[in-house]
């Protein structure tokens, strides 16, 4: 059910060429795996909308720093423009984050929450998380740990107790040494 991200994107077809970085942090603030995916060439840019504008998330010349956490239910990715300006951050709850072959990845439970520079707070796929639910592709813990952990990831944002909005400028120029 839960679709398998994976931080090196491996199936991403839309990339043609990437680099890679990564690296093991073990903070008072943060621990888990911090990832950097550089995109150097694509089939196509990547669009979005959001109110009405369009703006990209991946091309060439943009980089995802990804968060895999040790002891959160979700995982993070800033999406980062050539000018290194974030330009959407994407919340992905999770079932679980796991490391396969050395690469960590996240089982997304389709709940998604995206922040914008401006503030912007948009709640994203709940109506496929609730399909999913109704037709048994979660369980019922999933489902009743997935709106509680939505929930509370939602109010951290709100209450300005996100960290990972104030590490990634450290971790994105640290990772950037290791491409």
């Amino acid at each position: 059910m839960a679709k398998r991200k994976y931080a090196n994107r491996r199936d991403w077809e839309r990339i043609l060429k990437n680099r890679y970085a990564q690296i093991r942090v073990q903070t008072e603030q943060f621990s888990g795996v911090v990832a950097l995916f550089q995109i150097d060439e694509v089939r196509a840019p990547l669009y979005k909308k959001h109110k009405g504008e369009e703006f990209i998330v991946a091309d060439a010349g943009f980089a995802w720093l990804q968060y895999f956490p040790d002891n959160e239910p979700f995982g993070v990715t800033a999406m980062i423009n050539p000018e290194g300006e974030i330009v959407q951050w994407y919340i992905d709850l999770v079932d679980r984050i796991g490391e396969e072959e050395g690469i960590p990845y996240m089982d997304d439970l389709l709940l998604d929450i995206l922040v914008f520079p401006n503030g912007d707070i948009v709640k994203k796929d709940e109506d496929e998380f609730e399909e999913a639910a109704e037709s048994g592709e979660l369980t019922p813990e999933q489902v009743e740990r997935g709106w509680r952990e939505f929930e509370a990831t939602l109010e951290r944002i709100e209450r300005g107790d996100f960290i990972y909005f104030d590490l990634a400028k450290g971790h994105y120029e640290q990772l950037k040494q290791k491409l």
